[in-house]
């Protein structure tokens, strides 16, 4: 997981389980969360979540499922802002071994993608 700046450069990185739900880890990757807009995709939907980050200050743009029943507006511009993360993973994806995840301690990955991010800021963000 990782959270990112309104630049797309990462801010916070945390490695979870693939098959562990995102959600539950989000508080742990926000740094402080007061003032902030977390933009999250329909992955995220959860009232538990969202009322979380309400609580310590946050405003959050997630959109429902579909299945959901009641949708929510969700402002359409600061919603498109989301393809700046996932320009990051792409950024990331060119790093083979972290596309291929060929490590096999956890440790090892995180510290790769760690070293890409530090790469990518000194490209990107300076």
């Amino acid at each position: 997981m990782a959270a990112t700046d309104g630049r797309g450069l990462p801010v916070s990185l945390l490695l979870v389980e693939g098959q562990a739900y995102e959600g539950h880890h989000v508080l742990a990757l926000l740094p402080a969360p007061w003032g902030l807009k977390v933009v999250g995709d329909k992955g995220f939907d959860s009232d538990k979540l969202r009322a979380q980050l309400q609580q310590l200050g946050a405003t959050t743009y997630i959109p429902r499922r579909a299945r959901c029943g009641i949708q929510r507006k969700v402002n359409p511009k600061l919603y498109r802002q989301r393809y700046r993360i996932e320009n990051y993973f792409c950024r990331l994806k060119r790093w083979a071994s972290a596309s291929t995840r060929r490590d096999k301690l956890a440790s090892h990955f995180l510290a790769l993608i760690q070293f890409a991010s530090v790469i990518d800021w000194l490209r990107y963000g300076i």
